[in-house]
């Protein structure tokens, strides 16, 4: 049974939004600072791999939510979840929900001649890494006790 603590605020808030703050960060950063861009055909290329990247993310999420959809549970990291979801992505990443978000940030951030978002990214995946993914596996565990620890032997986090 979950806990009836309500999770913390940083997990509440939902980890778009803490990418999202990111790349506005960097967004503004670019601009104060006038930070160097790629040009020419250094531009084109980060034009292509950000709309690749962008989208391979899309894609993911849209299959991760698929997924929660189906098992009729809850994708919010503060919520109650009512089943394990190991299909799919799942099987390889116990995380590729986001896995989905690094890799839209990234391309977006590409897309937007932002290449020093990556620098403001790894707030934001420093954030998820280390307090939103731990508050989550800990509900899971308290929530699924032995199947969740199946699984997270035998599922990597990330990849």
């Amino acid at each position: 049974m979950a806990s009836d603590t309500p999770a913390p605020w940083w997990v509440r808030m939902t980890s778009p939004v803490h990418f999202l703050l990111a790349l506005v960060l960097a967004l503004g950063l670019q601009q104060f600072f006038g930070l160097p861009v790629f040009s020419g055909n250094w531009q084109h290329v980060s034009h292509v791999l950000g709309t690749l990247l962008a989208n391979i993310g899309l894609l993911l999420a849209l299959w991760c939510i698929w997924l929660f959809w189906q098992r009729r549970t809850t994708l919010m990291p503060g919520g109650s979840p009512s089943r394990l979801v190991i299909r799919g992505p799942y099987r390889y990443s116990r995380n590729p929900m986001y896995l989905s978000l690094v890799l839209s940030y990234l391309g977006l951030a590409l897309m937007l001649d932002v290449p020093w978002g990556w620098l403001t990214g790894m707030a934001a995946l420093w954030l998820l890494h280390n307090r939103v993914i731990p508050h989550e596996e800990a509900v899971l565990r308290t929530q699924f006790g032995r199947d969740y620890d199946d699984y997270q032997q035998r599922v990597r986090r990330w990849l």
